[in-house]
């Protein structure tokens, strides 16, 4: 999918295949975009995705909520008011049948919107695995905790789960990799 960022803090975002998202090239302006997260983050060229903007990964493999929260501060020294700052951590919390990632999440957010009162901080969704100890149910509950702390804190909230399940709410198998957790080139 296409993920086009525009206009200022806050802004507005579109995350539709690129043939639905017909908005003239004069006015995706170059940005200056952050991701932070698991291995879902680092394990993808994201400058690549987005060549028009000025990209920074600050993806750890395997890392846990708690472990974002402990390296936010090296990540804040890291980077500089960029337009766009997302988020997306918790699956290896999940992966270790460990639920509690809200708490380590609010904490994360609350530090992001006040160190980066400029920038949009983009919570983005945990996506549905295939791992049979774990049911995607437990996954859409974090995601709607997820939802409201992105509403608490005046954060975007980026529903990317929607897009990797099919309509009888079954994980489409093409876009993860055989681990049931990693993402394909499609699921990227």
């Amino acid at each position: 999918f296409l993920l086009v960022v525009l206009g200022t803090k806050r802004s507005a975002l579109c995350s539709l295949p690129s043939a639905l998202c017909p908005l003239p090239s004069a006015i995706i302006m170059s940005k200056t975009l952050t991701f932070i997260g698991d291995s879902l983050t680092e394990y993808y060229d994201w400058q690549q995705r987005f060549p028009g903007h000025r990209v920074t990964n600050l993806g750890v493999a395997g890392e846990t909520a708690e472990g974002l929260l402990r390296r936010l501060e090296k990540i804040r020294s890291r980077i500089n008011n960029p337009d766009v700052i997302f988020v997306m951590t918790g699956i290896n919390n999940i992966a270790m049948e460990h639920y509690d990632v809200v708490g380590a999440y609010h904490e994360i957010v609350s530090r992001l919107t006040s160190w980066f009162k400029n920038s949009a901080i983009v919570v983005q969704s945990v996506l549905p695995v295939r791992l049979e100890w774990i049911g995607n149910n437990v996954i859409k509950d974090i995601n709607r905790h997820l939802h409201q702390l992105a509403k608490e804190f005046g954060a975007e909230y980026l529903d990317v789960y929607s897009l990797f399940i099919d309509s009888a709410d079954n994980v489409k198998r093409e876009c993860l990799l055989d681990d049931g957790v990693h993402l394909s080139d499609k699921g990227y």
